[in-house]
């Protein structure tokens, strides 16, 4: 089965040739006794769901042909035997390898040990033999290791904390351990270094490694801290930004101090984007603990000769008020007009969701209105407490290679329940144009600027609708299906984009069987 439906303009003129297809899958087994890790493409031609053993025993590969519409072959990959029992730690791949990464924990030594296990992708078996990748004492629970890839998939960074051995915050000064790897797990650097302030005074907030192999940690510091010894009883508890970049020739860190302007910081991220630039992204507020956001924040590196930092870029792309205002009700719309007269209208609860990076240097900047009502009652001696989730409007900011505001759009959305499986959304790019996929409810697909979207309640129902927007950002919105019709249960953010034109979920099939969902763009 497959359908085709046109897709209807929100705010802009112009229509489009642009078709989204949808279809299923036939139904196969679902795999028992194994959690799902998700779909890998191994080929141009061949694409695999994998789920693990509960008990790490063995993986299994559900292999499907290339229009995604049978499963061709299930092939169970024994993992070896281990002298001490392996603990899951993901399936990963770096440019055309794949590698099943466990750890071990030895009690008698107390000594924590990463390995990865090679995979072959033709074979669709492990090899004999495991790679070590790090060995070291006992580290910080519950995620003891944490991972991140170069933009061009040839260096993988693992990063972990040891164990305090102080419990108070104010003595302990994190160690914390750097190894950097090649596409092929070979070792190119690894490193213990002690952080420059307390455990108190600072908090790690990302890593990132570049294409060149170059580290980063972006860390929050407390103004008044133990070292700088400033004294500051207005802003007793205020943090800075300090960039750190680890010399791996002497196991050192050069610190950089990050300068916004006294600006409020309520989310920040590191990445480095597909030109090999790192860059720092957040969004700022110029109101001390505010749950409102002004707008975003960037920060560009530049490196010198030697690849050290010489200077940070900072730039600023403000929510435009005509965004803010923009699908509210005329009643929202006269109370944003008071705060707007006393330099008080941000956005409200909008929490950080994707930063993506485009070849020509430009970023978006993706953010989603979010946030939980609590309910609690009393019955004599007993309380019961309820929680409503709110997953209501996307905001989008599009910025140049050098920071300026290209367009900023609000796409429209008004969701809550009581839980939040099929709330959020999925951002997909085609073409160098940008797709949002979510639920809504059938009454917004004509929605004009002047109305706030009808609600839409998890479990209710809905139908799947796309917005696209477009290099210039203009919007356009395609309603393709109602799922009460299609008689299937959706979540949108848990959506997987495997290629270009195409993007995939497994759906509950009933009786034991699954079926993919496969949404075609063209």
């Amino acid at each position: 089965m497959k359908k085709i439906l046109p897709i209807i303009a929100l705010c802009a003129t112009k229509m489009y040739a642009q078709k989204v297809t949808y279809s299923y899958s036939n139904e196969f087994e679902n795999v028992k006794k194994h959690r799902d890790k998700g779909f890998y493409k191994f080929s141009n031609d061949e694409y695999a769901e994998v789920y693990i053993q509960k008990d790490e025993k063995d993986l299994v590969f559900q292999v499907f042909d290339k229009t995604f519409q049978n499963v061709t072959k299930t092939v169970t990959a024994e993992i070896p035997e281990f002298e001490k029992h392996p603990t899951d730690e993901g399936f990963f791949s770096l440019k055309d390898d794949y590698f099943w990464f466990f750890s071990t924990w030895d009690r008698s030594t107390e000594t924590e040990r990463l390995f990865a296990l090679p995979f072959d992708k033709k074979k669709l078996k492990f090899a004999d033999k495991e790679i070590k990748l790090i060995e070291t004492g006992r580290l910080t629970p519950p995620e003891k290791y944490t991972y991140n890839y170069s933009a061009d998939s040839t260096k993988m960074l693992i990063t972990y904390r040891k164990k305090p051995e102080e419990k108070r915050d104010k003595l302990n000064k994190d160690i914390i351990g750097f190894n950097l790897f090649d596409d092929k797990m070979k070792k190119i650097y690894a490193g213990e270094i002690e952080m420059p302030y307390s455990e108190a005074d600072m908090n790690n907030k990302d890593f990132e490694v570049d294409s060149r192999g170059n580290i980063y940690m972006l860390a929050e510091v407390k103004i008044n801290n133990a070292i700088d010894g400033e004294v500051d009883r207005e802003h007793k508890d205020a943090m800075r930004y300090e960039l750190m970049r680890v010399n791996q020739s002497n196991n050192t860190i050069q610190a950089i101090k990050i300068n916004l302007d006294n600006k409020y910081v309520s989310t920040v991220l590191l990445s480095e984007d597909l030109n090999r630039n790192i860059v720092i992204v957040g969004y700022y507020s110029d109101r001390k603990y505010s749950t409102t956001v002004e707008g975003a924040f960037l920060i560009r590196l530049e490196l010198d000769d030697n690849s050290a930092v010489k200077n940070l870029k900072t730039t600023y792309c403000p929510i435009p008020v005509e965004t803010l205002k923009a699908f509210e009700s005329e009643y929202s719309r006269r109370k944003m007009d008071k705060k707007e007269d006393k330099g008080k209208l941000e956005a409200n609860n909008l929490n950080f969701r994707k930063v993506v990076f485009y070849p020509d240097g430009s970023l978006m900047v993706i953010g989603e209105e979010s946030w939980v009502d609590v309910h609690t009652t009393r019955n004599g001696s007993s309380t019961s407490t309820t929680y409503e989730y709110h997953y209501n409007n996307i905001i989008v900011i599009k910025a140049d290679k050098d920071g300026k505001t290209l367009w900023c759009n609000k796409i429209p959305k008004n969701q809550s329940g009581s839980n939040i499986r099929d709330l959020g959304f999925h951002h997909h790019i085609f073409k160098g144009e940008d797709l949002f996929l979510y639920l809504d409810n059938a009454k917004n697909i004509d929605l004009p600027l002047t109305e706030k979207p009808a609600p839409h309640r998890a479990g209710a129902g809905g139908y799947l609708t796309c917005v696209k927007i477009d290099k210039q950002g203009k919007m356009t919105k395609q309603s393709l299906f109602d799922i009460r019709k299609e008689k299937i249960k959706l979540y949108p953010s848990s959506f997987e984009s495997m290629s270009e034109n195409l993007i995939l979920d497994r759906l509950k099939a009933g009786g034991g069987d699954s079926k993919v969902l496969k949404l075609e763009i063209k």
